[in-house]
């Protein structure tokens, strides 16, 4: 019995950690005009500016850039970049703790977390500069 009652308690106490997925017109109010940084299991993953007109710029951490533009495919924010990259399809997730990127098809644990937004443009270098 005392076995039980633990294993309802553990159920009961667990936090759930809700995420909504934002709609592709919050994206775009979210970030126009913004940069926004992104991590990958506490590591930087990359930089990305956003520009009216749905076109942004991706910046890796080697300080290379893409020119790109995104748009909406029902509620996921999909990327094409001018390097020829394929596109790439992202939910966009508000969680408890802020904002998060998951992949299409991507497991759910396997996300990009949104480590903040500033209005600083990106500068970029090498291959793949942009103007």
């Amino acid at each position: 019995m005392l076995k039980y009652i633990t294993l309802i308690l553990f159920w009961v106490v667990q936090p759930s950690f809700a995420e909504t997925i934002v709609t592709p017109d919050q994206f775009e109010k979210l970030s126009t005009d913004k940069t926004l940084y992104f991590s990958f299991e506490g590591k930087p993953f990359g930089v990305e500016q956003f520009f009216k007109d749905r076109r942004s710029k991706w910046r890796y951490e080697d300080g290379t850039c893409e020119d790109g533009e995104w748009f909406a495919d029902n509620d996921l924010i999909c990327f094409n970049y001018d390097g020829g990259l394929e596109t790439i399809c992202w939910h966009f997730l508000k969680t408890d703790d802020g904002y998060a990127a998951r992949a299409e098809g991507a497991p759910k644990n396997e996300v990009l977390k949104l480590e903040s937004i500033d209005t600083k443009p990106l500068l970029c270098s090498g291959k793949g500069l942009a103007v």
